[in-house]
């Protein structure tokens, strides 16, 4: 004879706020029930024997009476205790521990249970002072910074320009904000506007994407211009570049990382500069030959004619 904890239903990932079901399946094999018992932790905070309810106040368990149910059918015995109002502090591993009648003998099941709170918005984007966000010129140093409402756990941020995840170089993680048992992430991510992130006949898209560690994503992209706000977990800029002229060869050859040259634009090159440096010899060798005509021509013309004269005799 004994009595055995079949199963534990613990909801194993719950958002704060909720109602939660805790259930406790139990079979009597020729013993009866003599008490069943909810823990969390080493702290019990409910007790059933039959047919008597006992609850004992810890922090972050609410229990509601008036839903608490028992059912039995036959050897099979269930026990559901409810829940209200979850909170972080609500976390934790549960226990039911049934024990027999007569013999005492005990038994338990333990399922543990995480809290989250999610952010109550989307990630914010905001442009770092001095950055006009309306008038971004070539070549300038763009400074854009991702804020998340408060959270638990602490969501991780990933930067994306036109849907590519960006270089972590490009990336700095900044000193996160507690906020009770919350906290509020932030990362700033920095780069060059040049030819080679932007066509100008459209705009350039940045998202900062915050992922929980519960797996639930969020994020804000942006159009780097004009603030618009959207339903939903998404908010748009929309960046319209500065009228100018076209950035030249030059500024797009050497636009980029360091000094790299494609293959093509290294051709190109070379073909230009060695026209540059023919250019000189070209200009001289004319004037060269312009001169030595000139003083061929000058000594023709100048030259005194000679007359000779003969003279004869008989």
């Amino acid at each position: 004879t004994s009595i055995r904890v079949e199963r534990v239903v613990v909801p194993p990932l719950v958002e704060t706020g909720r109602r939660v079901e805790l259930e406790c399946q139990y079979r009597e094999d020729g013993d009866k029930l003599y008490s069943l018992k909810w823990w969390r932790g080493d702290d019990q905070f409910y007790q059933y024997v039959p047919p008597d309810r006992s609850h004992f106040p810890i922090r972050g368990v609410d229990v509601n009476w008036t839903a608490t149910t028992s059912r039995n059918s036959g050897h099979n015995g269930c026990e559901v205790v409810v829940l209200e109002r979850v909170g972080l502090d609500t976390a934790g591993l549960y226990k039911c521990e049934v024990m027999a009648d007569a013999s005492f003998q005990t038994e338990f099941k333990e399922a543990n249970m995480t809290v989250i709170h999610l952010p109550e918005g989307p990630p914010v984007i905001q442009p770092s002072p001095g950055i006009n966000i309306h008038n971004i010129t070539w070549g300038q140093r763009v400074a854009l910074t991702c804020i998340t409402p408060p959270a638990s756990p602490p969501p991780h941020l990933t930067w994306l320009i036109d849907g590519r995840r960006v270089n972590t170089s490009l990336v700095k993680s900044l000193p996160p904000v507690f906020q009770s048992n919350l906290v509020r992430v932030s990362s700033r991510l920095e780069f060059t506007f040049s030819s080679h992130l932007l066509d100008q006949d459209r705009p350039l898209q940045v998202t900062c994407m915050a992922v929980q560690g519960s797996g639930v994503p969020t994020s804000s992209p942006h159009h780097l211009g004009s603030l618009e706000r959207e339903e939903g977990y998404r908010q748009s800029v929309t960046l319209h570049l500065k009228p100018s002229p076209p950035p030249s060869f030059w500024e797009r050859m050497f636009s980029g990382s360091g000094s790299h040259i494609s293959c093509p634009h290294y051709h190109s090159l070379l073909l230009l500069l060695l026209l540059l440096l023919l250019l000189p010899a070209l200009f001289t060798s004319t004037n060269t030959t312009t001169t030595t005509t000139k003083t061929i021509i000058t000594s023709s013309s100048s030259s005194p004619s000679t007359t000779t004269n003969t003279t004869t005799t008989c």
